[in-house]
């Protein structure tokens, strides 16, 4: 080989070697970031759906306290007529009321009232009692529908005997309660005034008397005093599938209906033409 053709044989491979360096040394180097992308923006973690505060419950109450007044119960609402405030009632025709000389007085006409309580059976407590101090004037309409009404379970939207929901135990000058089971006994197309039974007491309401309602869901009872008894036991009210089982004070049952009270409500009054004079309003409740 001649020195020329050797000479340019070495610097062609000198040059490949250069050009093959290069390009390796290229792809070496730090390849160029590409533009980042929009980066999807992240949705915020929804609030918990808050959990409702359960109401507070209370002990069933014990079969010996069923429906039998209770003297250590919570007094919830009372009332001794001392000045007018007959703003804490809710009033049908509350023009006929008339608070005077530490009595209520609803001399004429009809009304009704509600001490603002509801009561929420088996939550806020186990039993509620209501206690009313009061008395008839003699010599007025003897009829049964002419009578102050006394009442549980109620709505407060329509507190008269013509309404169902109530149970009602009316009373007037006499020795009798008049029994109203179901709100007016509102049976079978009866008129209100007409569905009812009577029970003999032992003494009259021409002088003060009080009548105690007490109600535990499972059982209704009436008691009133009497000059040998704190607690007469007027009636007491169960309850057994649908119907409404009534017994009187010796424990025979006198009635048996269709039950249709409502499970909770209020307690109320409704004077139907009757002189009637409320001395005092006493609601508790048992935890």
């Amino acid at each position: 080989m001649n020195r020329k053709l050797f000479a340019f044989l070495l610097t062609l491979l000198l040059v490949m070697a250069l050009v093959f360096t290069a390009c390796d040394v290229k792809d070496k180097s730090p390849k160029e970031t590409p533009e980042p992308t929009d980066t999807a923006t992240k949705a915020p973690t929804p609030e918990p759906t808050p959990t409702p505060t359960p109401k507070p419950t209370v002990e069933p109450i014990s079969e010996e306290k069923k429906g039998v007044p209770q003297e250590d119960a919570e007094v919830l609402f009372k009332d001794t007529f001392d000045e007018d405030n007959l703003e804490q009632y809710l009033l049908k025709q509350g023009e006929f009321m008339i608070v005077e000389d530490g009595r209520l007085l609803i001399p004429e006409n009809w009304s009704a009232y509600i001490p603002d309580v509801t009561y929420d059976l088996g939550v806020d407590h186990s039993q509620y009692e209501m206690s009313v101090k009061f008395k008839a004037e003699e010599g007025w309409d003897s009829n049964p529908w002419a009578s102050l009404f006394i009442g549980c379970r109620g709505d407060a939207t329509t507190p008269i005997a013509t309404s169902n929901g109530y149970f009602w135990v009316a009373f007037n000058f006499t020795n009798k309660a008049f029994v109203y089971p179901g709100g007016g006994g509102q049976y079978e197309g009866d008129a209100w005034n007409l569905r009812y039974f009577e029970i003999e007491l032992p003494e009259d309401f021409t002088e003060d008397h009080t009548v105690t309602v007490v109600d535990c869901g499972e059982v209704i009872a009436y008691y009133m005093n009497t000059e040998e008894e704190d607690y007469y036991l007027i009636l007491k009210a169960t309850f057994e599938g649908d119907e409404i089982v009534i017994f009187g004070n010796d424990g025979s049952e006198i009635w048996r209906e269709t039950n249709m009270i409502a499970d909770t409500g209020m307690f109320m009054f409704f004077n139907h033409y009757c002189n009637s004079s409320v001395d005092e309003i006493v609601i508790k409740g048992l935890k």
